[in-house]
């Protein structure tokens, strides 16, 4: 989002040509915060010269912003924002300024100055980055240098390896994902599109189970908080305008290990992003409902919805569709469990049922 050029001459004190710098810089904002998974901002001088104002900002798309609404024509004054009007009067760059978010968590700003073909500085670029989970990898570390046990230093040590390792792993994944959508975006067919924007959810799910690990250090995850905020994720980017599809997620939660977790959740977007796909094509509302249930050492999982069934063009049951062959190879090959198609009044109902090792929490 940007400012008009009009209201960037109007507020500021920029002429013309150094306004329309900022307005090209400005259409490559949103791929630079896809890149570098930050929020990205560019800041000017008001005419009083005491204060900045948010000219331009893009939300990164592959992880969560840090700001849940819109930052444009915020005015920032100097004890708010010491940095940004410091790189703005002085044009000199800072790096590594840590900060809290609007949810409590820290951020890093870095922010570098942009200049006109004379060397003036015209506006600066800020990029906004979550590092709650580098600050608490500093703590575990010190934690781990105090520790004088030796099995509390290995069990301190094994904690940040594991946390490191999800997190680099969500981060490759999110950068795939982020490269596939540029290159979605360049393509003039609906039917490659369509499969770049299928490979992108696939990758995206996996990435929440890595994000979920990263931020607690075990190997365990819960299947139906997961389970959720893949559902979120699709409604979000599946949905197509004007249709009104909602996703619940009900039942017992169920901690799987993380490379059954990982096989869950990706059958799982398969089956809802089904659904959305096919289950609704003469209806603008429709309902999804997915069902967890644990008996010992069985899950099931049901995928319910009350659109057109598997009669009309519901196309689970094509055994082409790339969807179902993976839903069939990740069923019976990863989790040792049964795919089943059982009879409902209205729509269509889809079961995976699988064994699962007990923790020592849920045995029972």
């Amino acid at each position: 989002m940007m400012l008009g050029l009009l209201d960037l001459e109007r507020m500021t004190s920029l002429s013309n040509e150094q306004c329309e710098i900022i307005v090209d810089m400005a259409k490559n904002l949103q791929i630079i915060a896809d890149l570098s998974q930050a929020d990205i901002f560019i800041n000017c001088l008001l005419k009083e010269q005491n204060a900045s104002l948010v000219v331009a900002e893009a939300k990164p798309t592959t992880i969560a912003s840090l700001y849940k609404k819109s930052m444009l024509w915020l005015i920032a004054y100097e004890e708010m924002e010491p940095g940004v009007l410091f790189s703005l009067k002085t044009g000199k760059p800072i790096f590594g300024s840590r900060g809290i978010t609007e949810e409590r968590g820290i951020m890093q700003q870095d922010i570098v100055p942009i200049k006109d073909s004379q060397g003036d500085t015209i506006a600066v670029l800020i990029k906004e980055r979550d590092i709650s989970h580098e600050v608490r990898n500093e703590k575990n570390i010190e934690h781990f240098m105090k520790a004088t046990n030796s099995e509390d230093k290995q069990r301190v040590f094994q904690a940040i390896v594991v946390r490191e390792m999800h997190h680099r792993v969500k981060n490759n994944l999110q950068v795939i994902s982020s490269l596939l959508r540029l290159q979605m975006l360049r393509t003039q067919s609906e039917e490659v599109a369509e499969v770049f924007h299928d490979s992108i959810s696939r990758i995206s799910s996996m990435a929440l189970v890595h994000d979920y690990l990263a931020h607690r250090g075990i190997e365990e995850a819960d299947i139906k908080l997961l389970i959720q905020q893949i559902a979120t994720l699709l409604i979000s980017s599946s949905v197509i305008p004007g249709q009104h599809i909602t996703v619940s997620v009900e039942g017992e939660s169920v901690f799987c290990p993380s490379d059954k977790a990982t096989a869950i959740v990706l059958i799982v977007n398969e089956l809802v992003q089904n659904s959305i796909k096919h289950a609704f094509p003469s209806q603008n509302v429709g309902k999804i409902d997915i069902n967890l249930r644990r008996r010992k050492q069985m899950v099931t999982i049901t995928v319910t919805d009350d659109g057109c069934g598997m009669g009309d063009s519901f196309s689970i049951g094509d055994i082409s569709s790339l969807g179902f062959q993976l839903v069939n190879m990740l069923v019976e090959e990863s989790m040792q469990g049964v795919l089943s198609f059982p009879l409902c009044d209205k729509g269509t109902k889809v079961s995976v049922t699988f064994p699962i090792i007990a923790t020592q929490e849920n045995e029972y």
